[in-house]
């Protein structure tokens, strides 16, 4: 069920991978289109989440809800779904990241569910 809701998020213009990360870094599932090392990403994914978390914490912030990473080539999405999972979601520079957005807060209960 999770790895058919995370190709939901392929079916979006523009998203190339939307994967399922343990806080720990190792990667439960993923949809990807194309070439995505996915273990690197959850790596990523997890220590970066945990760093901007801190510094919500530190800066009395309260807790992160989702983090946006604009790059040259394309934007990354990451949302926390529960104490130990995240969500990363990979997109090209064309992509609309409100909808993005949009289909996250609508599918997350369903995500966590599935987990």
């Amino acid at each position: 069920m999770l790895k058919q809701l995370l190709g939901e998020f392929l079916k979006l213009d523009g998203v190339s991978a939307a994967v399922v990360v343990g806080r720990d870094g190792f990667v439960i599932e993923s949809a990807v289109n194309g070439k995505v090392d996915t273990d690197a990403l959850g790596a990523m994914a997890s220590t970066g989440m945990g760093t901007s978390e801190a510094m919500g914490n530190e800066l009395g912030k309260g807790e992160l809800r989702q983090m946006l990473v604009e790059l040259d080539r394309g934007p990354i999405l990451l949302s926390p779904l529960s104490a130990d999972e995240l969500i990363a979601i990979i997109a090209d520079t064309d992509v609309n990241i409100g909808r993005i957005r949009y289909e996250l807060k609508k599918n997350r209960e369903r995500l966590i569910a599935a987990l």
